[in-house]
């Protein structure tokens, strides 16, 4: 390397020390980190020095003017107006200020050192953020402009009084283009321009073509089941007709799993259920949402008939009085539910039913995959109840009193047999059910009987000598009281068995409807 280039690297190094200073001069590093440069700004809001929470700080400001704006909007000869703080308009404060806070402080350092220059000597403007909420966008536009907008219409299903399935065609609907709307929304306040807008309309299709549904081959019944409730029970009625409702025009695609739980969802006060008879720990008691399970029961019994994959399912501690034995099935939710599969190979669609006294399901599908399907059950074994001694100190030692009379438990068995063409094509053992006796309870008493005080001997009074009768009148005669035993008086409520003590009189009262079996109703 030759003696002139060396000679020429002192003088490029002080070339570039003289070049930093003036950089520096300009106001490069005027600025401590974390402010912002002089002469930027946001429309007509000042952020020259402002930290980052001071700057959000003036831009909430900025957001509330616009907030007060008045947008109008048009479509044809119509207008409307309404004002975007309806619309939950919004500035992206963090956004803003980060760009804010970048103006000189990024790119190359002849980058930074001409930004800073620039805003210095004509100021910078950092752009506007602007947010709406689409969904209160869209309510708010279809509240003002209702008049020209149409709803799209879903294909329907229709039901003959023959149960066999027609298509009823859809139609498209008319509505706003709410992407373009945003956008022209969003350069009024970006460029500060006349709050006007002109709407534009697009085609709604619906959320299912008419060809999809069709191509679904739901075409007649395949099955359905029903059971009875006491209509008198309105708590218990109310809630039936609620869990039952969200499965009304319910579609299952081939291969899904339904879950009754997640379908129905929690039993709360807030999903309007009502308190009701429920069973827990083979008593019942009232809770929320008491009757739901006859809704589930009524469901497994459906699917069953339709020849459909029982995936889970449980029976209750007690037997139920709307189903025979061994053929309902229990649901809480977040811990027992009850889940089917649709193993047909095409769509199913359900409908569910609540008038008067009677609660039914109907499952649809293709009839191609009917089956002609019975199903038994039966008692296998019956348990007696024990009986459970308990003390009483408000009853005599010879006095028992039945505090609950107890019941049998079963255990029972099922079945499914299923008839294709009059051929046995499928005979499967369903689920088993054990349901828990119930005690018999009885008080016996520990209290001891007084002892009746004797009262000393007092001397007979003299008879005086019986006057003779007197010829002719009425004849007289001696009487004396009736002997015996005092009469006997019950404890309030018990009544008398021969042998064994009082025992609790009175009749039961079940809580629901009866059936084919017997049991409390839940």
């Amino acid at each position: 390397m030759s003696a002139k280039y060396y000679r020429l690297i002192p003088g490029f190094l002080l070339v570039v020390v003289i070049l930093s200073l003036g950089i520096y001069k300009s106001g490069l590093f005027a600025f401590a980190a974390g402010r912002v440069i002089p002469n930027v700004r946001v429309q007509d809001v000042d952020l020259q020095g402002l930290s980052k929470d001071e700057g959000i700080q003036k831009l909430a400001d900025l957001e509330k003017r616009l907030q007060a704006t008045r947008v109008l909007l048009k479509y044809g000869d119509k207008r409307w107006s309404m004002t975007v703080d309806g619309v939950s308009l919004s500035i992206d404060k963090e956004a803003v200020m980060a760009n804010a806070l970048r103006v000189g402080r990024q790119g190359s350092l002849f980058h930074r050192w001409q930004e800073r220059r620039m805003s210095g000597k004509y100021g910078l403007e950092v752009p506007l953020v602007i947010i709406f909420d689409q969904e209160k966008l869209a309510q708010k536009v279809k509240e003002l402009a209702g008049e020209i907008l149409v709803e799209p219409q879903n294909p329907v299903l229709k039901i003959s009084s023959k149960e066999t399935v027609t298509v009823v065609p859809g139609s498209n609907g008319i509505g706003v283009d709410f992407k373009r709307l945003n956008n022209d929304l969003t350069t009024i306040f970006v460029e500060n321009k006349f709050p006007e807008v002109e709407l534009s309309l697009i085609d709604l299709p619906p959320a299912h073509s008419t060809d999809f549904v069709q191509s679904m081959n739901i075409n007649g019944l395949l099955a359905s089941y029903s059971t009875r409730f006491d209509p008198s029970k309105v708590n218990r009625v109310y809630n039936i007709k609620v869990a039952a409702h969200a499965f009304n025009d319910f579609l299952v695609p081939p291969g899904e799993v339904v879950s009754f739980n997640q379908v129905v969802g929690p039993r709360s006060s807030e999903a309007g259920y009502k308190n009701a008879p429920v069973i827990v720990n083979n008593e019942l008691v009232d809770g929320l949402g008491g009757g739901v399970c006859q809704v589930s029961t009524t469901l497994y019994n459906s699917v069953l008939l339709a020849n459909l994959e029982v995936v889970e399912r449980d029976n209750h501690s007690l037997p139920v009085g709307y189903v025979p034995v061994g053929r309902d099935a229990t649901v809480v939710y977040g811990a027992i539910d009850f889940k089917f599969r649709n193993n047909t190979g095409g769509y199913l669609y359900l409908k569910s039913f609540v008038s008067g006294n009677q609660l039914a399901f109907k499952i649809y599908g293709n009839t191609a995959d009917k089956r002609n399907v019975t199903i038994r059950s039966w008692v296998t074994k019956e348990i007696g109840p024990n009986v459970v001694y308990e003390k009483d100190p408000n009853l005599y030692q010879d006095e028992q009193v039945v505090r609950q009379k107890g019941s049998k438990g079963y255990a029972a068995a099922a079945e499914r047999i299923v008839i294709n063409k009059g051929v046995v094509e499928k005979k499967e053992p369903l689920p088993a059910s054990y349901y828990s006796p119930v005690n018999k309870i009885v008080a016996v008493g520990v209290m001891e009987r007084p002892v009746p005080l004797v009262a000393p001997a007092v001397p007979a009074p003299a008879v005086p000598p019986q006057p003779k009768p007197v010829p002719g009148s009425d004849a007289g005669g001696t009487g004396s009281d009736s002997g015996g035993s005092p009469e006997q008086t019950n404890r309030p409520g018990y009544e008398q068995e021969p042998g064994k003590g009082i025992t609790i009189s009175g009749s039961g009262t079940t809580a629901g409807e009866t059936g084919t079996a017997t049991g409390a109703v839940y």
